[in-house]
């Protein structure tokens, strides 16, 4: 299935007389890659995921976000003495400032992080719930609630890639990113895995663009390639299956 196919279909350009060109197409992909059995399910979906992307773009990549990136698990066990800052964030528990290098949060953390700021997720009492409840298996219980249907990645195919707004997973969850939807060719520059073509992904942690790092690193979120992570956890033996999904973030509201 490709692009061109889709936007022939009846149901396409019947939903684009009332809706975005592109909400339509993401809700297509949706549809047809098994995650809604509806294209008016689909369409909300699209129209939500994408609006959550727009805000991580603009409010954390071209307005940077510049934090310590720390691995994910429960703060105690990583030598921090006090919450992190996503956990200070939802219990509104003074001012978390995401801006100035002194926040402190991990990978999946900083896409949520993107829907608290757009109003998406209107209720950070169930965020705090899951926290108080499981810390140790927080991360986890996040992506039981906000995954949905998980799909395997493959470049070459359009369904097999994610569209904006998807949660993009590396090794389950060695890392987590956001996708943008832009997809682009091209070589890679020898040592230069933060500068890959490939599917674009909004992404807070020091690599690619840093070689080595640990807990507490200032890095500041970005947009790179799912192409150039794989090629730097490869380097580092880290590499393993990526998968994608489209996020319910109702399941936090």
């Amino acid at each position: 299935m490709t692009r061109a196919q889709i936007q022939n279909t009846d149901e396409y350009q019947k939903l684009c007389q009332s809706n975005g060109e592109e909400h339509v197409l993401t809700a297509c992909i949706l549809f047809l890659r098994g995650d809604f059995r509806s294209l008016d399910d689909a369409l909300a979906q699209a129209k939500l995921q994408m609006e959550v992307a727009h805000t991580a773009g603009r409010e954390l990549v071209r307005r940077p976000a510049t934090m310590k990136w720390i691995p994910s698990g429960p703060v105690a066990e990583m030598g921090i003495p006090t919450n992190n800052s996503f956990v200070n964030l939802i219990a509104g528990s003074g001012d978390v400032n995401l801006r100035d290098g002194s926040a402190a949060m991990n990978c999946w953390e900083a896409v949520i992080v993107a829907a608290i700021l757009n109003e998406s997720i209107v209720n950070p009492d169930k965020l705090r719930y899951l926290y108080d409840d499981n810390p140790r298996g927080f991360t986890t219980t996040l992506v039981q609630r906000l995954r949905t249907q998980a799909h395997s990645y493959n470049q070459g195919r359009l369904l097999s890639r994610p569209v904006m707004g998807d949660v993009v997973m590396f090794s389950k969850l060695d890392h987590v990113v956001l996708a943008t939807g832009k997809h682009t060719v091209g070589p890679t520059p020898p040592g230069r895995p933060d500068q890959a073509a490939g599917t674009h992904v909004i992404s807070f942690w020091p690599a690619p663009e840093r070689r080595d790092f640990g807990s507490g690193t200032v890095a500041t979120v970005n947009e790179f390639t799912v192409e150039g992570i794989c090629t730097w956890m490869e380097e580092k033996r880290m590499h393993g299956e990526v998968t994608f999904g489209c996020p319910d973030w109702g399941a936090l509201k």
